[in-house]
């Protein structure tokens, strides 16, 4: 017995679908006829009858089309591994070194440049099955993850605050030692540690979650299907099954894209009294994205013997829902005076400090192949390619600002002029991409 899969035309509205091509042959008196009952034997009450289709092939290329119950085909799921890269996260310099630390003039330790753009591993699980026994209409789902993607940064000076470090910002409302106003507005930089003033350490941890999620309609718009012949090394002839499908895809997808970003500095004063004491400083940045909308693609198959190929297009058209929460502590302690907890650190101060939503419009389109070979009737084993990419995000390096007013500074003592930092939404676009390697299973 020899069974392969293909595609033959359905009896109604000219509806094109996928059926199980088996070479079932019983010697029996002359072909049977399209439409014809073929029973190999006395067949119970409950047992499904098999349509056999006579559509002047060979009879080794004939089909047996299994009506009632669910035959195989009629439900399938998926499992894949994913390896994939995402577009990094763009953060201004945060951490300088050398004499001054101010920008411009000092190396840059940290910042100016891209962060969590290595590459991370992920699943995606699916599920589908069709509502006729023709294949023409069926529903399917899908969700999908990837890993955390973490960054991590630290510096520290010794005991006696060597090396130098800062955390570099541009200071709006300058003043001289004596307190007063003093312009332009320039350059400047937070002490991290300096010999013989102060000892401390700096450290900026960032992470990135993304996942996804859909259910769609689908519905066959055509196919074709043939059944040549192939010889094999042997010389020996068999049969191989062709075809070829292109489905619509109509549905709901939902992606979120969550990020962080925090630095945390721990410092202790190397001065005698009353300037002594320890601070601990923190800002903290974090973003959500989460996109709602209409799906509609096209996915078309390739069949040829136990290979095939799959070609994917999808655009969602929809809202993101956009999230924004940025906040800020300084604790002191072991001063002569001002220990306490109060709200702000360097860049997260009193004007920047809350929680901002709003709703925009995005569009989010995805492209994809896999080449595919069957294992089994029922098995097939598939790797592929898949390109994600999202109009409009919002990520929390994109909503630091570097503009400072030193007054807002812990513990508060008088404020003049602008209010620094401060705070509005700034979008970016974002992709995904990379492998993916899996089966595919059919009941």
């Amino acid at each position: 017995m020899r069974t392969l899969k293909a595609f033959l035309p359905p009896a109604v509205g000219g509806c094109l679908a996928s059926v199980l091509l088996t070479s079932v042959l019983v010697a029996a008196e002359g072909r049977q006829r399209a439409g014809t009952v073929v029973v190999a034997s006395e067949p119970e009450a409950e047992s499904e009858a098999l349509v056999l289709e006579d559509d002047g092939l060979d009879a080794s290329c004939q089909v047996l089309v299994p009506c009632g119950g669910l035959p195989l085909g009629m439900l399938w799921w998926e499992a894949d591994y994913l390896l994939w890269w995402a577009k990094g996260m763009e953060i201004p310099p945060l951490v300088t070194g050398g004499t001054t630390g101010v920008l411009g003039t000092s190396p840059v330790l940290y910042g100016d440049d891209q962060i969590l753009d290595e590459a991370r591993s992920g699943f995606r699980v699916g599920l589908g099955s069709w509502l006729d026994c023709g294949r023409c209409f069926g529903v399917e789902g899908d969700y999908w993850m990837l890993g955390e993607a973490t960054d991590h940064f630290r510096a520290e000076s010794n005991a006696q605050g060597s090396p130098a470090l800062f955390r570099p910002f541009f200071n709006i409302n300058p003043r001289d030692e004596a307190g007063e106003f003093a312009p332009p507005a320039r350059e400047d930089a937070e002490i991290v540690s300096s010999p013989g003033v102060l000892a401390g350490s700096v450290v900026v941890d960032s992470y990135s979650d993304l996942q996804g999620a859909g259910i769609r309609w689908r519905r066959q718009l055509c196919c074709q299907s043939a059944c040549d012949t192939c010889a094999d090394a042997c010389g020996c002839q068999h049969a191989l099954a062709r075809s070829s499908r292109l489905d619509l895809l109509v549905g709901y997808r939902f992606v979120q894209l969550k990020e962080g970003l925090a630095v945390n500095e721990a410092l202790a004063s190397l001065l005698s009294a009353p300037d002594q004491g320890q601070f601990a400083i923190n800002d903290s940045f974090q973003t959500a994205n989460r996109f709602h909308g209409a799906d509609l693609g096209v996915t078309w198959r390739r069949r040829c013997g136990p290979w095939l190929l799959d070609v994917l297009g999808k655009l969602s058209l929809g809202g993101v829902e956009q999230t924004v929460r940025i906040a800020g502590q300084t604790v002191i302690s072991g001063s002569a005076a001002d220990n306490g907890t109060y709200a702000g650190g360097l860049l997260a101060q009193s004007t920047n400090i809350n929680v901002y939503r709003r709703n925009v419009f995005a569009m989010v389109p995805e492209l994809g192949i896999n080449l595919g070979y069957q294992l089994a009737p029922w098995l097939t084993a598939k790797v592929g390619y898949s390109f994600l990419y999202w109009s409009r995000v919002v990520r929390p390096g994109d909503q630091i600002d570097l503009d400072v007013n030193p007054d807002l500074l812990p513990p508060p003592d008088g404020f003049a002029g602008a209010e620094r930092p401060r705070f509005e939404f700034r979008d970016a676009d974002f992709w995904a991409q990379g492998l993916r390697v899996g089966l595919e299973g059919r009941w």
